[in-house]
């Protein structure tokens, strides 16, 4: 097996980080569509899927961050117990 040249390993992940942006708008786009129906929830394995990509490829958000402190808020908020005592997953 040889080894994808620079420019190559450049193309294809720009393809999957263009897929995996693709796939999550459509789910949330899905999920808004459907709010009261979890079976229209985005997958938490597509956004487990989506942090091991930026993981994987060193992509983090400075420190600060106002989308990182939104979402740190929002995470936050949730009360587990609650939601699973609606039927929503964890």
């Amino acid at each position: 097996m040889s080894r994808a040249t620079n420019d190559a390993a450049d193309h294809l992940h720009a393809f999957l980080f263009a897929v995996g942006e693709e796939e999550l708008v459509r789910a949330l786009q899905r999920a808004r569509d459907n709010p009261h129906d979890p079976a229209y929830a985005v997958s938490p394995q597509l956004i487990s899927q989506l942090v091991k990509l930026l993981k994987d490829n060193g992509v983090t958000a400075p420190q600060g961050a106002v989308r990182v402190d939104t979402l740190k808020t929002t995470l936050l908020d949730v009360d587990l117990d609650k939601e699973m005592e609606f039927g929503g997953r964890a």
